[in-house]
Parts: structure tokens; sequence; C-alpha cells
């Protein structure tokens, strides 16, 4: 039996608690909700869930599907979500996956974040055995010249690409994209392929791969990447070998810290 308030109302007509409940909602499903499915799952009249979508979608927290009759969880709320993973839990729980991923191709293996609108080293392993100099991933990942921050503002909303993309573009080698319709068009390939290079464009004979971890909605604030003497790397692996095992260990990683939450 639900629980009357003060005033003799149900305990679930609380606004906040409505909002609540659509937000739990949206959120537990993975391919959207209709206005009609949101109200179900809320019991609430559709005209109570239209105008309780209508103000999330206002402040960021949801947000309407290209269709426009679907709701899915908006960029707000998917930053909040990041912000919620402390530092501990993901290189906790990426620690094997990357010593792994090391171990296989030698390299250096790191995981990046996107944090506070800048991309950060998160984590990174080294191979138990490298008989050659292995390249540190370094700290600073910007977003138009490496492969992390690529794989990163590929998936970002509209807005933030043309924030990012408003400010001063510097070329840091001779192979650092700056044409920003050209960057574009290398987002849209990392979008259609599911993974960045970076080929000499920041470090001189730096060769890099990164592929995103992607959550629920298509969140993405995480990288997996490989790191390393370019000519070394081709000489030893093919390209799309050392795709599918980054791929694998983000889709690895990205299921690992979903269950861990």
């Amino acid at each position: 039996m639900a629980k009357l308030n003060e005033n003799g109302s149900e305990k679930g007509s609380n606004p906040l608690r409505r909002i609540a409940t659509v937000l739990d909602a949206v959120a537990f499903s993975s391919s959207g909700m209709t206005l009609q499915d949101i109200a179900n799952a809320a019991q609430i009249p559709v005209s109570s869930a239209h105008r309780i979508t209508n103000t999330l979608l206002d402040v960021g927290y949801l947000e309407a599907a290209p269709n426009k009759k679907v709701y899915l969880i908006g960029p707000r709320l998917r930053r909040l979500l990041n912000l919620s993973f402390g530092d501990a839990p993901i290189e906790k729980v990426a620690s094997p996956l990357l010593s792994e991923l090391a171990d296989k191709l030698q390299e250096v293996a790191f995981i990046c974040r996107l944090v506070g609108g800048k991309i950060k080293l998160e984590a990174f392993a080294l191979p138990q055995e490298a008989p050659f100099a292995l390249i540190h991933p370094g700290y600073e990942f910007p977003f138009h010249a490496t492969a992390s921050g690529k794989a990163i503002l590929a998936f970002q909303t509209e807005d933030f690409i043309e924030e990012i993309l408003s400010h001063d573009i510097p070329r840091y080698q001779a192979e650092t994209m700056v044409d920003k319709a050209a960057i574009r068009e290398q987002l849209a390939e990392v979008r259609l392929k599911g993974f960045a290079v970076n080929n000499m464009e920041f470090d001189p004979g730096v060769f890099a791969l990164a592929a995103p971890v992607t959550f629920e909605h298509g969140s993405v604030f995480l990288t997996v990447g490989i790191v390393g003497m370019g000519a070394r790397m081709h000489a030893r692996f093919d390209e799309a070998f050392m795709v599918k095992l980054l791929k694998a260990t983000a889709s690895r990683l990205s299921h690992l810290l979903s269950n861990h939450r």
C-alpha cells in the first residue's frame, strides 16, 4: 500500500520522486523510451510524463533521439555519471587488462579519461619483457593531435566539438591536422571505424592507436590506447591485429566498469 504524506496524498506524487522515477526508467532502458513508456514505467499520466520530460530535456538530463519520439539519458547526466567514477576503481579494474594488452603488443598500454573538458592519463601498464626502449604515453592529450583525443572527441555532443574546435589548433608536427573541416572528417571516420590513429602527429616517430570505451547510450569518456615507435610497431604487427586487441580490451573494460558501479 502506498504511504500517505501529511496532506493525505500518495508519497509517489512528490514531484522530485516523479522526476527520479522517470530518470530511473530511462536509465535502465538501453534503447530509449517513448512518452507512453515513461508514463507506464513511472505510473503517471502521459501529460505529467510530457511535462517532466521537457524539464529534463531543458537541463540536459535527457535528450531526444533523432526521430524525436524516443528519449535517452542526456549529456549532462552522463557527465555526472563520469564524475561518479573514482580514480581507484578504474585503475584497479583496468590494471589486469592493460597488462595483458601491453604484454601482447610489447608496448605501453594506457587509459585516458575526459575530465573537466580535458583529457588526462588515467592509468598505464608496461610489458613485462621488452628488449627496447618504451614510450611513455605522456600527460597532455590534445583533442586533434592524439589518438585518445580523437577517440573521445568523436563521440561527444556537437556543442562540445564546436567548443573545442573554436579554440586555437596548434600544429605540433608536420603531420598534425589543423584544418577544422579535415578534423571533422577524421572524427567522422573514427565514429565509423571505432578507433583513432596518431601517426607522428604529436611526437616525432611516435605512433598510437586508441579505442573508445563505450557505455550505455553511447557515452564515451574513456579510451584504451597503445603507444610506441611507429616503425617498430608496424614491423612487428599488422595494424588490424592491434586494433582488434584494442577494441576487445575496450569492450571488456566497459563491461567490467558497468558491473562495478
